[in-house]
């Protein structure tokens, strides 16, 4: 049996590995050990890892702005260049949700991060990227990402016909990004109205009906596999429900709704 030294032992040689604090994911992936063999010895992943010598960072913890905001300078001095969201998400030791939710969207971001700068007084120290954010937001302003006609036109970029299907994604979801989107499509069928959407866990409060006529506001969490859940090291007890894309955890202990089985019954498929 795995001891509770061996636990502590092995989060730390995993982060030595990664260049980052493990997720319960990584640490199952790299030394065997799930979320269950931690919660022998501890209440939740956390707990492990503090005692392990790290602070807690991911979903469920509340970063300052000042942390993630120099940890995307650092990452953009480095490219030279404002980082995509997969170059960040495969640089940074944080996930992209909490820039995300401080700045609206990602494409947001560097405005934020610009005007972080300037109210901290911080653009000397960080000159070269400060001017870099300069040049990107000058660009963005000046409408020429846009076609001189000023209809809507995007450069470059092909021309389509008309959708011939009502339904408003035409992809299946790859992640928890398009598993919102698509449950804003399909709300009318799954009878679920989002009241908030938001980084920290749980993601969602929804608005869903319990009675005739009667409705109920509850947390909700979005996975884009339900077991995920169970891998980010979640509360059930903090949850009514998961909403999810593939539902692939049987034992779950919360309801789910598993919106590529709303799309199947929507289109008469077994």
């Amino acid at each position: 049996m795995t001891t509770k030294e061996e636990i502590l032992k092995a989060i730390q040689e995993s982060a030595e590995e990664l260049g980052k604090m493990p997720t319960i994911a990584e640490l199952k992936r790299l030394k065997k050990i799930g979320l269950k063999t931690v919660k022998r010895y501890f209440s939740r992943y956390s707990d492990a890892l503090r005692e392990a010598g790290f602070e807690p960072q991911g979903p469920g913890y509340k970063l300052p702005l000042e942390t993630l905001v120099k940890d995307w300078l650092a990452i953009a001095s480095k490219l030279g260049k404002v980082p995509s969201l997969l170059e960040y998400n495969r640089q940074s030791a944080y996930s992209v949700g909490p820039l995300i939710g401080r700045y609206g969207g990602w494409t947001e971001v560097p405005r934020g991060v610009l005007l972080f700068l300037r109210e901290k007084g911080l653009e000397e120290e960080w000159g070269d990227v400060a001017a870099m954010l300069e040049r990107h937001e000058s660009c963005n302003g000046s409408g020429d990402s846009r076609s001189s006609a000023g209809n809507g036109k995007w450069k470059d970029a092909p021309l389509y016909g008309a959708p011939l299907t009502p339904w408003s994604m035409l992809h299946a979801p790859i992640n928890e990004m398009g598993v919102l989107y698509l449950l804003g499509a399909l709300a009318p069928y799954v009878k679920l109205v989002v009241t908030r959407a938001q980084a920290p866990f749980p993601d969602l409060e929804v608005m869903r009906e319990v009675e005739p006529g009667l409705w109920q506001r509850v947390p909700a969490e979005l996975e884009f596999e339900s077991r995920n859940f169970l891998i980010h090291g979640h509360d059930p007890d903090k949850v009514a429900m998961i909403v999810c894309w593939v539902h692939n955890w049987p034992e779950c202990p919360v309801e789910v709704v598993e919106l590529s089985a709303v799309l199947r019954r929507l289109r008469g498929a077994p």
